[in-house]
């Protein structure tokens, strides 16, 4: 078993009950490990330990397999708030004041008129799909753990997550796209480079804030 206690967290985009929610139904997808209790009041969950590994790297037939996993968390059905990344905007812009940070800021604010452009494919996204999140398991599974971050978003921001974090090539990058949309008209190059930069700006201004 694993046993999660919640530290109070002061993110913008956190809920524990729903990350409760949204890890019951990705277990049903045979995507994530099994909750067995979760108490609010008290702030932690019990959930079953998986056996297997973190990858920093992809190969091909793993791309597949995750191209797959991400289709079915992208069908999960749960009500949410659409992420708003404008959130994000105001909240560090009152909390970061160093020049460094500021640029970042100014960066972040120019990709999301960029992004605001794009036609929106809306859907449940886990939005932390780092190397950490994602377990191949020993029978050749992949499940994904921590969902606290998870609600709705364009499907393009946990895409870009996957390309930035196992550093792919632009090859690796195309064959994902084409295993996840399978028709080649839904996929959107420019679109994917702009979440790229949008994902590595929020985890420069998290860091900057959180350590």
């Amino acid at each position: 078993y694993i046993l999660r206690i919640f530290k109070f967290n002061k993110s913008v985009n956190i809920s524990r009950e729903f990350e409760y929610k949204v890890q019951k139904k990705a277990f049903l997808k045979k995507i994530s490990s099994k909750v067995y209790y979760f108490d609010k009041k008290e702030g932690f969950l019990i959930s079953s330990y998986i056996k297997g590994i973190h990858k920093n790297s992809l190969r091909k037939k793993d791309i597949k397999q995750l191209a797959k996993v991400l289709k079915k968390i992208h069908t999960l059905k749960i009500k949410s708030k659409k992420y708003n990344f404008y959130n994000d905007l105001k909240y560090y812009t009152k909390k970061l004041k160093d020049n460094k940070n500021i640029r970042y800021l100014k960066k972040l604010k120019k990709e999301l008129k960029k992004i605001s452009l794009y036609k929106k494919q809306f859907a449940l996204c886990h939005h932390d799909l780092n190397t950490k999140n994602i377990i191949f398991t020993n029978n050749h599974k992949i499940k994904v753990i921590d969902w606290e971050y998870a609600g709705v978003n364009d499907i393009y921001f946990d895409l870009a997550t996957i390309c930035v974090e196992f550093n792919l090539s632009k090859q690796k990058e195309q064959f994902l796209l084409e295993k996840y949309f399978k028709l080649g008209s839904l996929i959107n190059k420019n679109k994917l480079k702009s979440y790229k930069k949008l994902y590595i700006l929020l985890c420069s201004l998290w860091f900057s804030y959180n350590i």
